[in-house]
């Protein structure tokens, strides 16, 4: 798979990241994630970075994971790990399914799984691109379904969506979810109300549940459409319009159609929507902690 564009930061010296690669990214070879193939082209292109794989005996120990390290590289398994708030920090963090490292976009303790603040990345994409992720890090991106899956297999996580309305400067959103996990080979959905927040349970009355769908993948469960190609974007459609007149079982999807307006009347759901929490056309952020 390749990416329309792709920033990765190797290292952290004296608190800051420094670039060290900017442009297209490699071409994975077969079976190879795209962020291994980046993992290599970081080693060839970034002199700073090194790779580790002695084991205690300071001998190379065959089978194990490779390792980005720099000199003065904390190592973090979280975001929330980390000692700083900095939102859009693109660093690398070590999680137990990710020993070799994972880089991922950081807003305070938040791992963001998908940003959308601009119309220039592309949300309609095929099955194998949101398995794997896509984007700029930096800027809009998915960060890719198997990522999240092992991400959420361990430990018990947080979703929270932050909408920001693009007709009404200054209207915003935020809706947390409690339990999410991404399971399956299909993705599955699971997330349950915080009761603690009454806005957006259109993702668990509607959507908790299904299976991930794309315009060449169809999970949803309405027989006469395929919602992805219909609504445009992936995610977790259960069906097309929902209910008449029932604005909670209007479908969400935050990877419609940026900057497209929803016609409830005529029932075209191809822009990006919240049922029941974010009416109009919106920037979105979704991002995951870990709390247990």
């Amino acid at each position: 798979m390749r990416l329309e564009e792709l920033r990765i930061y190797a290292g952290v010296v004296e608190s800051q990241l420094r670039t060290c690669y900017f442009g297209p990214p490699p071409e994975p070879l077969p079976g190879e994630h795209w962020m291994q193939a980046a993992t290599r082209e970081i080693r060839k292109r970034c002199p700073g970075t090194q790779v580790s794989t002695d084991d205690n005996n300071g001998t190379e120990a065959e089978g194990d994971a490779e390792t980005l390290t720099t000199p003065s590289s904390p190592r973090y398994a979280y975001c929330s790990d980390r000692d700083d708030d900095n939102d859009g920090d693109v660093v690398i963090i070590y999680p137990a399914q990710y020993p070799g490292g994972l880089y991922v976009s950081c807003s305070g303790k938040w791992i963001v799984i998908q940003r959308r603040y601009v119309a220039a990345v592309n949300f309609t994409r095929s099955w194998a691109e949101y398995r794997d992720g896509f984007g700029d890090l930096e800027n809009s991106f998915w960060l890719g379904n198997e990522i999240v899956r092992q991400l959420t297999s361990e430990g018990t996580w947080e979703l929270k969506v932050a909408l920001t309305s693009l007709d009404n400067p200054g209207s915003w959103a935020a809706v947390y979810l409690r339990d999410f996990q991404i399971v399956g080979d299909e993705y599955q959905l699971l997330a349950s109300i915080n009761p603690s927040y009454s806005m957006g349970h259109s993702l668990i009355d509607v959507h908790t549940g299904q299976l991930f769908s794309t315009y060449d993948h169809d999970n949803d469960d309405d027989g006469n459409a395929n919602c992805a190609a219909e609504l445009k974007g992936g995610w977790w459609f259960k069906t097309c319009t929902g209910g008449v007149g029932t604005e909670d079982l209007v479908p969400s999807n935050l990877n419609g159609e940026y900057s497209y307006p929803v016609n409830y009347t005529g029932q075209d759901y191809r822009g990006m929507r919240w049922a029941s929490a974010f009416d109009g056309r919106m920037s979105c952020e979704i991002s995951i902690h870990r709390y247990l």
